[in-house]
């Protein structure tokens, strides 16, 4: 009987201890990650994807991308932004709802830091040789950058809010959405995720960044913000937690050309139309769309360092600052970046 009782009750062990590993097992989440091109750069996906088709998931989000592509691209050719460029009269040019969306916050942008965000700088950038290798990194004169300072100005658009439609009122005047497209891009496919019941997720577009839930730890997205450095090297120098909220980080520490031994960034000012040439370096902005976050990163780039900590502070946004100054980095976060900054010795989100 004793031997029996030990032997039943061996076998029980073992069966339950079988039953509990196979349920964590099971219970254990599955996250996966989509990858693919697009807007000339990459985006990444990581879900924690029981239950949803994948391959059907990343149908959409690859038609979404395209469908953003083709309406806001100035290197397709009838995309509706070119379609618009190419306009040489004051006629009111009628835009879908998603292009509509994204020129009415840039527009807002404008007017909030005073022109620093500018869709209309393009022609300055390509003039500058960012964007036009036939310049051979010429510096433009002063005469020619106050010409084509008079086709600059988003506030030389005309917004019909009842037709949805644009004009011009320079007929040189051009709109170049790079700055705040992926931005909403990264938002559009967050709402992707949401029509497929995604609870935890992180999509990344080019370096534009948004979260929602979890990782694969149980804990919030961890994102490591980039040290600065010319070259190839990189190095995390903090890292932040996003749940429900975004991130965008703009610099020139990588895009610029030297003439003469001065430096010029690939960051032009749209007031003076020429490259910034304050200390401010690299600048990450959190705010919960990325749309948002991708346009005022810019624009803190031209606006410098004082003038970004005094908009933030009036817009409550957190930010996180580097400056540069006799070679050595410095950096700023305010309060509300500081909340989200978590211990660097845990996993990050990949």
């Amino acid at each position: 009987m004793t031997a029996f009782f030990y032997a039943f009750m061996t076998r029980l062990i073992s069966l339950l201890s079988f039953i509990l590993l196979l349920s964590a097992c099971q219970s254990e989440p599955q996250y996966s990650k989509l990858t693919g091109s697009t807007m000339g750069t990459t985006y990444n996906i990581t879900l924690e994807s029981q239950g949803i088709p994948l391959e059907q998931l990343q149908e959409s989000i690859n038609k979404e991308l395209d469908t953003i592509n083709q309406l806001m691209s100035t290197y397709i050719p009838d995309s509706e932004i070119n379609q618009f460029n190419a306009l040489t009269s004051d006629q009111c040019f009628h835009f879908s709802d998603a292009t509509w969306t994204v020129l009415v916050a840039a527009r807002d942008i404008y007017h909030q830091t005073n022109g620093a965000f500018d869709i209309t700088v393009g022609p300055l950038i390509q003039r500058w040789g960012f964007d036009a290798a036939e310049y051979d990194d010429k510096v433009p004169s002063r005469q020619e950058v106050e010409r084509l300072r008079l086709a600059v100005g988003t506030d030389k658009l005309k917004f019909d809010f009842a037709e949805q439609c644009l004009s011009k009122s320079v007929p040189e005047l051009t709109i170049n959405l790079s700055a705040i497209a992926k931005g909403y891009a990264v938002d559009q496919l967050t709402h992707i995720m949401e029509e497929y019941n995604a609870a935890n997720y992180l999509v990344e577009i080019g370096g534009e960044t948004k979260g929602q839930g979890v990782n694969v730890h149980g804990l919030p997205w961890r994102i490591a913000v980039e040290k600065p450095a010319s070259g190839i090297q990189q190095q995390g120098l903090l890292i932040v937690a996003l749940s429900g909220t975004s991130i965008a980080t703009s610099g020139d520490y990588r895009n610029y050309f030297e003439v003469d031994g001065q430096r010029f960034s690939h960051t032009i000012d749209p007031t003076s139309g020429y490259p910034i040439t304050h200390n401010l370096t690299s600048v990450s902005v959190i705010h919960p769309s990325n749309m948002y976050a991708d346009a005022y990163a810019t624009a803190f780039s031209v606006m410098g360092f004082e003038a970004s900590k005094e908009f933030a502070k009036e817009y409550q946004l957190p930010i996180f600052l580097v400056t540069k100054q006799d070679g050595k980095l410095t950096s700023f976060t305010n309060e509300q970046f500081q909340e989200l900054v978590l211990d660097p010795s845990q996993p990050t989100a990949e």
